[in-house]
């Protein structure tokens, strides 16, 4: 795992050398192991003169010797990789790859995947099942290739910079590193922050700066003196759709499709312990970190380590349920404890820690940091499930407006508009309005939902508002379940939970993997019926009859708790005079052309009425404040 940075000049400037240092300085948490920037040197295109340097940070998790140095270069091919990431199956690929390019210089999966696209070009990036954001400087062709794994669990951003230099980096602080990116914020990327949490893909919260699309590739060729760039998914049609996510719906029975789904599961968990340093797990006690745990287990003679973050706050405490799975399984289990004393002095370095704003990443900063302490490289994470298994509401709710009657629609809507005209102020019941007055398919479900302010809101707290509408792709599906399935994944989880995994993680030098979120895992899944994942009051039926025989009764009962922080307690308390501090202070909004008056009465009415306004409202106003002081960043 690593942080890779680079960067192209078309007039050869020696600023991009120490750009491209800079931003590899700027991610030594991402790789404390080792780390170099390469000059690949200077280069002549039809008598036009650029430059090309690359950079990277190793955190070492295979083959720790010297062999796995990065940029690693195969010089017969004239072709230079940065890699971040884990291909799982890069031992598969190396037995079909071969000796036909000579000896193998190294174990690793960096030197598979440099080989691998020597032989097939694009195409395997295709082949590689695992995470990763890659960087292979061609040569030959003058051109430089950067692409993401099809989920985006990696992470990748650009900039172009004057049509004649172009930078890229794993975070977007390396490249406000590199000091030639401007610190100034992205209009489009603020409402999107403010309308969802975090910022959608390929938006950043940086003007000029971009994300790579998950399943992307990026070529930037350099031609006649300038740069010329093209984007493509490089996933095959047929099997996968231009999501890429597999379409076809499979012929077997639903028994026959558990079977085939458990020896997936356990496949991909076996996989995912490939390592040659200690590894953890994140255990909370829901069903999908009890999964991985249990499936661990049975594929591993290893005893797990598990880690748990325990409050002292009962409604939030799920400590009895990883102490019934860790007790189950026999594992060496640890427990963080926190609480608001704690988290106050967790939060600046948590603050400092994010890459982009966003309101779901504390909690992943703190257990990383605890599961780092205890001398562990690499944990497992059961992120994904959610997504996959139809356990979060926008599911249900999908279903539900799907069955409704014409007669009930309209009920419904009526019940809505008197509530609304009697009861406003609510955020929830806002939701419902707009849930009732919506055409009722899973795309408003699913925006409703997962919406933070809505536009009228917006339009008050920023004054900007441009008419943006969601970058997720409009393909339709006749599979209400798997629809929202597609919409999860390619929304809450590449743009909140993933990139905050990596950044929180990594800021401690910790490698979180994903088991769940594996592509031969995720593609037999979405192929399943829906209604195969989501039938009577059951939680995620079809993990649960997979796993049946491993988990505990206890975990394939309870209904699911999500793992989140105490914030609105501790919002009322002592967190409450360091929000009040920065959300009541004008000068603070106005830096960031926020309304001061607005952003105000956003956390006044939070501290009247802490369940109407809800906790994430005043939190993700503070961190977009807190995160533009950080970074010096500015409208």
């Amino acid at each position: 795992m690593c942080g890779i940075a680079g960067a192209i000049d078309t007039r050869n400037s020696v600023a991009i050398v120490t750009a491209v240092e800079k931003m590899t300085v700027a991610m030594v948490h991402r790789g404390p192991d080792d780390g170099a920037t390469s000059n690949l040197g200077s280069d002549v295109d039809d008598q036009h003169t650029y430059g090309v340097v690359l950079g990277a940070r190793r955190l070492a998790i295979i083959d720790l010797s010297r062999a796995g140095h990065q940029p690693m270069k195969d010089a017969d091919a004239g072709q230079t990789i940065a890699y971040n990431g884990e291909t799982y199956n890069f031992r598969e690929l190396r037995n079909e790859i071969g000796p036909q390019f000579g000896s193998w210089l190294s174990n690793t999966d960096t030197e598979v995947v440099l080989r691998a696209y020597r032989k097939w070009g694009v195409k395997a990036f295709e082949k590689l099942r695992g995470m990763f954001a890659v960087a292979i400087w061609d040569a030959r062709r003058s051109e430089l290739i950067l692409a993401r794994d099809r989920f985006g669990i990696k992470p990748l951003y650009y900039a172009r910079i004057a049509d004649s230099e172009f930078l890229f980096a794993s975070e977007i602080r390396a490249l406000l590193a590199s000091d030639m990116v401007r610190r100034k914020l992205s209009v489009e990327g603020v409402v999107s922050y403010l309308t969802s949490g975090s910022v959608e893909a390929p938006l950043t919260i940086l003007d000029g700066v971009q994300s790579l699309m998950p399943g992307h590739y990026l070529r930037i060729r350099v031609h006649d003196g300038a740069l010329h760039t093209e984007e493509r998914c490089y996933v095959e049609s047929g099997t996968w759709d231009s999501e890429g996510f597999v379409n076809s719906q499979p012929r077997q029975s639903r028994g026959d499709g558990l079977t085939l789904l458990r020896r997936n599961l356990e496949e991909a968990v076996r996989l995912h312990l490939v390592s040659d340093v200690p590894l953890g797990v994140f255990l909370s006690g829901g069903m999908d970190s009890s999964a991985i745990v249990a499936l661990m287990s049975h594929v591993s003679e290893e005893k797990p380590k598990t880690f748990s973050v325990v409050f002292d706050e009962q409604r939030f405490n799920e400590a009895p349920h990883s102490n019934l799975v860790a007790a189950k399984f026999q594992t060496d289990h640890h427990e963080i404890h926190l609480n608001e004393d704690q988290l106050l002095d967790l939060l600046p370095a948590a603050l400092s820690a994010m890459d982009q704003p966003t309101i779901d990443a504390v909690n992943t900063f703190v257990v990383s940091k605890a599961v780092k302490e205890a001398g562990v490289t690499v944990a497992l994470s059961g992120l994904g499930g959610d997504e996959l298994f139809a356990g979060y509401p926008s599911f249900r709710r999908a279903q539900r407006l799907e069955k409704m009657s014409h007669l009930s629609r309209g009920l419904f809507r009526s019940a809505a508009m008197v509530g609304k005209a009697t009861l406003s102020g609510s955020v929830q019941r806002n939701k419902l309005w707009q849930l009732a007055h919506s055409n009722g398919g899973p795309r408003d479900v699913y925006r409703i939902t997962r919406q933070l302010f809505s536009h009228d809101q917006i339009e008050t707290l920023w004054p900007y508002r441009p008419a943006i509408t969601g970058t997720n792709s409009t393909t339709t599906h006749n599979d209400t379940i798997n629809t929202i399935s597609r919409l999860e994944l390619t929304g809450y989880m590449a743009n909140t939970l993933l990139r905050d995994t990596d950044s929180m993680s990594m800021a401690h030098s910790l490698e979180v993997r994903v088991p769940f979120v594996d592509t031969e895992v995720a593609s037999l899944i979405l192929s399943m019926p829906g209604h195969w994942k989501l039938n009577g009051g059951r939680t995620k039926p079809l993990l649960a009859d997979a796993l049946a025989d491993l988990l505990p009764a206890e975990v394939l009962q309870r209904s699911k708790m999500g793992f989140t922080l105490p914030f609105e307690n501790w919002m009322q308390s002592r967190l409450r005079p360091e929000i009040s501090s920065v959300l009541e202070n004008g000068a603070h909004s106005r830096k960031v052309a926020l309304d001061a008056d607005a952003v105000a009465a956003v956390w006044q009415g939070f501290l009247r009425s802490p369940r109407g306004v809800g906790w994430s409202r005043p939190w993700a106003l503070y961190v977009l404040n807190k995160w533009c002081e950080i970074n010096r960043v500015m409208s």
